[in-house]
């Protein structure tokens, strides 16, 4: 079974993309705001929950979409395929403070962090998608803006 995803590029006035670092047993890795799209929600629905839920973001503006993504990652020794749709959405700066993460989530997740397009492809640190900062970077340079 393919689990369905949304994954949310939150952009401040400043191009900045916010990300969260989060930690398995070996390691340590960034990533987009977003999660599993619920039975009956629709992208946007599912985009608010995520925000809110994982960051405190309320009322998040309608998102654009910008890319859909398949693959398949495992963790202790499940496989699981997952379909993405990413949607990028203009915010305004703020520190996130999570309303209401998962147990796995509260354990796991370690920072916050603005990135801009340059620092997201100069860093050594891990990111996913690991091209995420070339991604940022067209998408910024062909003026996507919601």
């Amino acid at each position: 079974m393919v689990r369905q995803a949304v994954k949310l590029l939150l952009l401040d006035p400043d191009d900045r993309l916010l990300l969260i670092q989060s930690r398995n047993t070996d390691t340590t890795y960034w990533y987009p705001v977003g999660g599993g799209i619920e039975s009956g929600e629709s992208l946007q629905q599912a985009a608010a929950r995520e925000a809110y839920e994982e960051t405190g973001l309320r009322d998040l503006p309608t998102g654009v979409h910008v890319w859909r993504r398949d693959h398949t990652y495992e963790y202790e020794d499940q496989r699981y395929d997952v379909h993405e749709e990413w949607l990028l959405h203009r915010v305004d700066h703020f520190d996130p403070v999570p309303a209401e993460l998962t147990p796995y989530e509260a354990r796991t997740i370690l920072a916050f962090r603005w990135w801009s397009a340059a620092e997201l492809e100069a860093t050594r640190d891990t990111v996913y998608p690991p091209n995420l900062g070339r991604l940022l970077t067209t998408l910024l340079t062909d003026s996507i803006q919601p």
